[in-house]
């Protein structure tokens, strides 16, 4: 069902908080009627798109008000409670000690590691004895770093997006090198936050931060010179593939029948249409045609993505002190459903290989069965 706004300005509500919507309150109050609070109940975290509220609730009088009312609500509507392997209740928390977390990865050796970009740090997780030790905190030229993002390559190095130091790649003894400080044009390379490698190889990079040290620290949250970079792993060269968005973050690559990378698709943060961002993967490190590839609900801050095997992307937004996933069919869109998750600051997400088991970063470290399998990563297709 299509209407008026549909895709554009979304308003969150409740999502556990609450089970009425606070403008159908005011709506139903203004009219004069009763029992506002019943006529305005939804379902624990339904979505209201507020564009299209505002259209269907705008004309609403006279003796059938109430009703009428209740069908924009259920018209509005975006997207179910997502379905998962277990009940809403089940999600099982591995760390529960304060610090933000973000970038989990599987290595291939069955290694688990997060980052605490705060705390400069990337560490490797227990995830049966539910504890986590420091693996590496990496600095060059006595600048320390702000690892942010991570990825596992075929030879089960770690490669780092860090938003002080750049691209790193780290050896499983915890030796690092910073793989570049400039890109393909001798720019300043600037501060990274999430990375992924698509299926040949080639690995793709938001950049929400300015020139890496030792220039000052600055971002990209009020100034959109964010960027996404494409390092090359035939040429060894990184390239600036696109430039001028708000706090790029969390980022993916969709791939054909064939395993061929189709399309790069990664969310803006701090931006008050939280749109996911597409473009075309035309050849290695080469794209084209920008397309809002998918909306989130209004003044939301998108931060991890990733796909399941069946070709949904799963997207982490923290909204109000509020942290959900949204899911997003093949094509993108709206949202096909969303889930509240028990955590405050939901960051990133990644998948178990082989598993339908998501784990969640952000000030928790949590488990969830997901309905399906996650979609292989780089490492894993060799």
């Amino acid at each position: 069902m299509k209407t008026l706004g549909f895709l554009v300005a979304m308003a969150l509500l409740g999502f556990g908080l609450a089970s009425k919507y606070g403008p159908c309150k005011a709506k139903c109050r203004a009219l004069g009627l009763r029992k506002c609070s019943r006529i305005c109940r939804i379902a624990t975290c339904d979505t209201i798109a507020l564009s299209c509220w505002k259209t269907c609730s705008d004309s609403i009088n006279g003796p059938n008000a109430a009703n009428d009312l209740r069908e924009c609500l259920q018209q509005c509507r975006v997207g179910n409670t997502c379905e998962t392997a277990s009940n809403k209740n089940c999600f099982i928390k591995i760390l529960k000690e304060n610090g933000h977390r973000e970038g989990p990865v599987f290595t291939k050796d069955g290694h688990f590691y997060i980052v605490l970009p705060f705390d400069g740090e990337i560490r490797r997780v227990d995830l049966k004895l539910k504890k986590s030790s420091t693996f590496v905190a990496p600095s060059v030229n006595g600048f320390n770093g702000m690892p942010a993002g991570l990825q596992c390559d075929l030879e089960n190095n770690i490669w780092v997006a860090d938003a002080r130091l750049g691209l790193l790649k780290v050896d499983q003894d915890g030796s690092f090198t910073q793989v570049a400080t400039k890109d393909n044009q001798n720019e300043t390379i600037q501060g990274c936050n999430d990375l992924i490698f698509d299926y040949h190889g080639n690995l793709w990079i938001t950049a929400s931060f300015g020139p890496i040290a030792s220039k000052s620290f600055t971002d990209s949250r009020k100034d959109p010179f964010g960027s996404v970079y494409c390092y090359n792993m035939t040429t060894n060269e990184i390239i600036k593939v696109a430039t001028g968005f708000l706090y790029p973050n969390g980022i993916a690559v969709q791939h054909d029948s064939n395993g061929t990378p189709k399309k790069l698709i990664f969310g803006s943060s701090y931006n008050i249409t939280a749109p996911l961002w597409s473009f075309d993967i035309v050849s290695p490190c080469q794209i084209e045609n920008k397309q809002v590839w998918g909306n989130l609900p209004a003044n939301g801050n998108i931060n991890g993505i990733d796909f399941d095997e069946k070709g949904n992307l799963i997207v982490t937004l923290i909204d109000n002190g509020s942290s959900l996933l949204f899911v997003f069919g093949p094509n993108g869109g709206t949202p096909t459903c969303q889930l509240k998750l028990p955590t405050t600051r939901a960051t990133n997400i990644q998948f178990r290989p082989d598993s339908n088991e998501l784990y969640i970063t952000g000030d928790a470290l949590l488990k969830l069965r997901w309905k399906y399998n996650g979609m292989k990563q780089y490492c894993e297709i060799a």
